[in-house]
């Protein structure tokens, strides 16, 4: 199980000067990036897809068309990347017809259209090159039934292919349902574990709201988060605690153990590197890392 964290400026200073130890970088998939960094540390990249508009393939989210599959294929290669990551995000826009409809037919239809469309990328590359992460509403900008266990293990199911726990998601998407987090996490289909991501979750005001003012970024960008609990921060008394949760769920042999456990604070981007600061880095990684390497000994 090795730990994996965003790719930053950052971070590679910090592992550079011996000061924080990563097995591999996590990045977005840009060719450009990619080439650029050297070290002695593997990167593996994240797939700009999502699922769940029913067409029978994803979109790619930068370019707002369907994937160049040979690009993506070859940089996947290049990084000796596992597999190809897709969000099981259907959105209002690809479903307008369902507006008005009943709640069991919008299950129905967010169930077969999440298939349909990883069951294109499964039919091209196999199910074990392909793993699907889960969202949260985000103030609608997903649609609720793709939030549910019982659509994401039908899913997961009928396609064969890995899940992609993303913790902070599960647990925005348990506080949206109303329900128990852990309960929400133990629903998942998590007997397909492959990836699990880690990050922060915060009430976005104080100091990330002054690194985006200083950033210089549109005022009606920074109140989209302004208030609110957003993930990929740094992590707090209360993000430990769940880590540890989930480390010794894996631990124990209740749940599979995933190849990967990532942490997403920092990054690349205007936005994540506005709010990328080092100390937190400095002080977090090492502790993650000591804690993902003790539950695999």
């Amino acid at each position: 199980m090795d730990l994996a964290v965003n790719y930053s400026a950052a971070m590679a200073d910090l592992v550079a000067r011996g000061l924080a130890e990563v097995d591999r970088y996590k990045c977005p998939a840009w060719p450009d990036l990619v080439s650029k960094i050297t070290g002695d540390v593997p990167l593996y990249v994240h797939c700009p897809l999502r699922v769940g508009a029913g067409t029978g393939t994803p979109i790619d989210t930068e370019k707002n068309t369907s994937p160049d599959w040979g690009a993506m294929e070859a940089m996947l290669i290049a990084t000796d990347t596992s597999w190809f990551s897709a969000h099981m995000g259907p959105q209002p826009d690809d479903h307008p017809d369902l507006s008005g409809a009943t709640w069991d037919t919008q299950v129905a239809v967010i169930t077969e259209a999440l298939i349909r469309d990883i069951q294109g990328m499964t039919d091209r590359f196999g199910p074990d090159r392909v793993v699907g992460e889960n969202i949260f509403e985000y103030h609608g900008m997903h649609l609720r039934p793709a939030v549910l266990p019982e659509v994401l293990c039908d899913v997961v199911e009928a396609t064969g292919c890995g899940l992609l726990l993303d913790l902070s998601h599960a647990r925005l998407a348990a506080r949206d349902l109303g329900v128990d987090p852990k309960a929400y996490i133990e629903a998942l289909p998590l007997s397909h574990l492959r990836e699990i991501h880690v990050t922060g979750i915060q009430r976005f005001d104080g100091r990330w709201v002054e690194m985006l003012e200083r950033a210089a970024f549109p005022e009606e960008d920074i109140d989209r988060y302004r208030g609110e609990l957003i993930d990929h921060l740094p992590m707090v008394d209360g993000d430990w605690d769940f880590l540890a949760w989930v480390l010794d769920r894996v631990r124990s042999g209740a749940w599979p153990e995933p190849e990967i456990i990532a942490y997403e604070y920092g990054g690349v981007g205007r936005e994540f590197e506005a709010m990328t600061v080092q100390s937190e880095l400095a002080a977090q990684v090492p502790r993650m890392y000591a804690m993902v390497h003790e539950s695999s000994r």
